[in-house]
């Protein structure tokens, strides 16, 4: 593979065996490097370095599942309910007092942001099939701009993205 570095396919074969392996940060490294090698000419080369990219974006999310204490299947009423108890489990003025060391507050502040992000995520239809998908919060967020932009464009500059139901 060292010997013939412009061996596309064994390029291809070791990303899809890092992959394999769980060693997605790897495979990305590697497309990387052959796209600052080659340019973005390879369209495979390309491909494999996305779907690594998605993996490590995947692999590093929060699971917000887990974080809300709610199964993936859970409706949006459970996870209300269950967001509620988290949030006043972490509530930042929960942590507020001698008591409290300040990485503590600081980790309850971030616990309790994340569930905010995961309400949001999990209580919308789109969003949700996008996070069960794999992608990450900033993947969802460009994916609901581009169905906005898209929503505006079909309906000459009116509305906006609709998701199928009429509120939070």
């Amino acid at each position: 593979l060292y010997t013939r570095e412009d061996f596309e396919a064994a390029w291809l074969v070791k990303a899809k065996a890092l992959h394999g392996l769980g060693r997605h940060e790897e495979a990305r490294d590697e497309m990387s490097d052959l796209l600052n090698k080659w340019g973005s000419g390879s369209e495979s080369i390309r491909d494999a370095y996305n779907k690594a990219d998605f993996e490590v974006r995947k692999k590093n999310r929060p699971d917000f599942y887990e974080l809300l204490g709610v199964p993936s299947i859970a409706s949006e009423m459970e996870i209300k309910k269950q967001y509620k108890v988290k949030a006043m489990e972490f509530h930042p003025d929960r942590f507020s007092g001698a008591k409290y060391t300040d990485s503590q507050r600081k980790e309850a502040e971030e616990k309790f942001k994340l569930m905010g992000e995961g309400l949001e995520i999990l209580c919308d239809d789109f969003k949700r099939q996008l996070y069960d998908k794999g992608y990450d919060q900033s993947a969802i967020k460009d994916r609901v701009a581009a169905a906005q932009q898209a929503a505006n464009r079909r309906s000459g500059g009116h509305g906006g993205y609709h998701h199928g139901y009429g509120g939070h």
